[in-house]
């Protein structure tokens, strides 16, 4: 079983955050589980970060590991928040907005960097993390 699991990451690696669950349709075996990840997916859902916790953390990373120069500028983070909950969607993954200098600046590496970090505060299993930057100029209030 642990073979299966390993393989089924192997092949669906671009959705890590993905729980993966072995089962058998012809024993009924594990088939209880299902019902008891799509709660705790459920309940990832509803999960929110503070603004507070996640700038302090998006921070760090940022001071820890610069974003890489594009074009020879660097993206710089005002702040983050995550958006509020899509109340129609049940299953609704978190939006964590970006307000940075330049959206253009956010490499597909340092995305994924971010969602590490933001995993780190609260892992959202089974949820992806979208990322939506926004400009805003250094001078706005």
């Amino acid at each position: 079983m642990e073979a299966a699991i390993v393989n089924a990451r192997a092949e669906l690696f671009f959705i890590d955050y993905a729980p993966v669950l072995v089962t058998s349709a012809l024993t009924g075996e594990h088939a209880d589980k299902i019902f008891k990840m799509i709660e705790r997916i459920r309940r990832a859902a509803r999960a929110h970060i503070g603004t507070g916790k996640l700038n302090r953390a998006l921070r760090a990373a940022f001071a820890a590991n610069p974003p890489p120069m594009v074009k020879g500028k660097r993206l710089k983070l005002f702040y983050a928040t995550q958006s509020s909950r899509n109340e129609s969607c049940e299953f609704a993954p978190p939006e964590i907005v970006l307000f940075v200098n330049s959206p253009r600046l956010l490499t597909q590496p340092f995305a994924r960097f971010l969602e590490a970090k933001i995993r780190e505060l609260e892992p959202y299993p089974g949820l992806p993390i979208l990322l939506t930057c926004r400009a805003r100029s250094s001078t706005s209030s």
